[in-house]
């Protein structure tokens, strides 16, 4: 089949006709030739941002923001800004003032709200006026025309800058930044919270039912699996079970029937520990056991914890245990889960995994092919972030070095060890769900991203067949698709995008159900498992106690009596919990496009858009199940079709 281009679709009846059309075949080969030569100059792959992963070397002006995107950065940004300005100014009018803030032991409830801690009266006058001059001037400063390619070069880091440089004009110094403080309790984290209103995660985020409920619904998903016993690396003892899971049940019962379900942070283990700046931090490597209860379809419960792959390093600790260790040790837990999210689940699988087919697909599919057609929306964005990142985010000194447990280079490692091994075959989200276990919807009854990914894994599987169905009639046009199986090539080339895995043989497309597979997984990774592990840093991870990006207590505290000071030392400091604060509520934040809504008239074939408004009615449909499944089960919204953009944005 030809995609030479769009509207090369009538038949060739006579000599004369097949002239032109071999004439019009040949100028529009030599055209596309010509593109793809041009776009192999722009888009050239780099092996040392982070070393060994293909990533994009140089931005194209063709992958620069659009201007609706960098307005929604901004209003964010503005957002985070002003809720900084309002934290200090609150903290700074009570320190000049000889007035302490109120504060609340560790188990008061503190609802939601956009309430500031002075009243209105207090904060009239000097601090709104330049609170409002410096919303005014931002917004005067993205909407003026005239400084549109500057903001469109400089991208997202701008905005990260200004906020820096206001706080040391302003405040010099922020009244909450010295790491060393001790934090007395919870009240001070609550207090970052001012012009951004507080997460509902802060009232409850203590309670074992939600520590179990972030396994199956939380910032990261995809850890916990299946198992039928324990190893020796991890002895929990029958009266440990029982002591949580009652005296009907028993350890091996519980693996025989399907129902003992672990999550192990080895991966993690070895890392090197970084420093903030100078205060030690720590990164863990702990392993969580949860049981579903017998004849149960309820929410499984947390049993034990080992905060270290050794058993000599870390004592187990269940609910059971005394004082604040058993908080201290789930408090381990999240650690380690939002690092493995941050890294691998988010920066790893997501960013980088989708950013090397957005380079092929530039440099082997000319912009008529109706692969590049259908995917390049989902790609939209996803080069520029990518890049931004790798200059800011993940650079030495960046928030990531910042914020999370280890070292920058510990980091960039992980990542670079964990997406050379991570098979695109394997990677189909039933293939994924069946290798860790958590399939069977009996033995695992409540998991909301399991049970909401499948439908909309299942809507997208069913307008790509539909589409490429359209365009490919047999296994035989795919074989024969040169510029498809150039691309194939380059996935996996050393030399390309280096997927070592990608194709039902090496670097070849031989079937159209595995062409169809293949898009499903990318299209899916672009979308709703980015919105997935993105999102949640705004409800959940943007408030550090429930969340913390990183520890800053060793492991061996468990040995001894914990206390609660103990407990709130593990926790970043206030200032780290800001960084944390501004940076995750950003990212989590911009919605920019949604899955299934392309631009007008995208699409010009009649049959296409007939596909497309169906996929787009199955979306609705999706939604309407999501919605009624949160009747019944703790709110999960994060893979509502409405809130999944199109592509990896931010």
């Amino acid at each position: 089949m030809n995609f030479l281009f769009k509207n090369d679709r009538e038949s060739v009846s006579n000599t004369s006709e097949l002239d032109k059309h071999n004439m019009k075949t040949d100028d529009a080969r030599s055209k596309n030739t010509r593109k793809l030569a041009d776009a192999r100059g722009k888009y050239k792959y780099n092996y040392t941002h982070i070393p060994s992963i293909a990533m994009l070397d140089k931005l194209p002006w063709k992958e620069y923001p659009s201007m609706a995107w960098l307005s929604l950065v901004a209003e964010e940004v503005i957002n985070t800004i002003i809720n900084t300005l309002i934290t200090v100014i609150d903290t700074a009018i009570a320190k000049w003032r000889n007035r302490k803030l109120p504060r609340k032991n560790l188990t008061t409830r503190t609802q939601p709200s956009n309430a500031k801690h002075l009243n209105y009266a207090d904060k009239q006058t000097i601090p709104n006026i330049l609170i409002n001059a410096i919303r005014f001037l931002i917004l005067e400063a993205i909407t003026k025309p005239a400084i549109v390619p500057i903001l469109k070069i400089i991208g997202l880091s701008i905005f990260g800058n200004f906020l820096n440089w206001i706080l040391k004009l302003i405040f010099k110094a922020h009244p909450k930044s010295d790491p060393k403080k001790d934090v007395a309790s919870l009240q001070e984290y609550n207090e970052l919270f001012t012009e951004i209103q507080l997460p509902e995660i802060a009232n409850y985020f203590e309670e074992d039912e939600v520590f179990a409920y972030m396994r199956v619904a939380g910032y990261n998903p995809l850890t916990i699996e299946r198992v039928d016993k324990l190893e020796d690396k991890f002895p929990v003892t029958e009266a440990q079970y029982q002591e949580v899971m009652g005296n009907d049940d028993s350890l091996v019962a519980a693996g025989e029937e399907g129902r003992l379900y672990l999550a192990d942070y080895k991966i993690l283990s070895g890392a090197t520990n970084g420093t903030f700046p100078e205060t030690q931090k720590y990164s863990y490597a702990p392993l969580a056991l949860f049981a579903v209860p017998k004849n149960s379809d309820s929410l499984m419960r947390p049993v034990a914890i080992q905060c270290a792959q050794n058993p000599l390093d870390a004592p187990i600790v269940t609910p059971k245990s005394d004082g604040y260790a058993w908080l201290f040790a789930k408090t381990i837990v999240q650690i380690a889960d939002a690092n493995f999210q941050e890294a691998l689940s988010h920066l790893g699988r997501t960013h980088l995994f989708v950013g090397r087919f957005a380079i092929a697909i530039h440099r082997q599919l000319p912009d008529c092919h109706p692969l590049s057609l259908l995917l390049c929306p989902h790609f939209q964005g996803t080069l520029n972030i990518n890049n931004l990142a790798q200059k800011s985010l993940i650079a030495p000194g960046g928030d990531v070095d910042k914020l999370l447990s280890s070292t920058i280079d510990t980091v960039r490692a992980l990542v670079e060890a964990d997406l050379q091994n991570y098979s695109f075959n394997e990677a189909m989200l039933p293939k994924q769900l069946e290798k860790r276990g958590v399939d069977d919807t009996e033995k695992l009854p409540v998991y909301p991203y399991r049970d909401d990914a499948l439908l909309i894994w299942n809507g997208i599987h069913q307008w790509v067949s539909d589409y490429l169905n359209i365009h490919y009639k047999s296994d035989e046009d795919v074989q024969n698709d040169t510029y498809l199986q150039n691309w194939a090539t380059e996935a996996v080339a050393y030399d390309g995008a280096r997927v070592y895995d990608f194709g039902e043989k090496y670097g070849r497309i031989e079937t159209l159900n595995y062409l169809i597979d293949a898009t499903t997984l990318i299209i899916f990774t672009c979308s709703a498992q980015h919105a997935a592990v993105n999102f949640p840093q705004k409800g959940i991870m943007s408030y550090a106690p429930a969340a913390p990006l990183a520890g800053y207590q060793p492991v061996s505290i468990l040995k001894g009596e914990v206390t609660e000071q103990d407990y709130l030392n593990l926790l970043p400091p206030l200032k780290q919990a800001e960084e944390q604060l501004n940076i995750l509520q950003l990212l989590g934040s911009v919605y920019y496009t949604k899955l299934g809504y392309y631009s007008d008239n995208y699409f010009s074939e009649s049959s296409v858009k007939t596909a497309l408004e169906k996929f787009q009615a199955n979306l609705l449909d999706i939604e309407k199940t999501i919605v009624q499944r949160n009747y019944n089960r703790p709110k999960y919204e994060y893979l509502l079709p409405s809130k999944i953009p199109q592509s990896i944005n931010i």
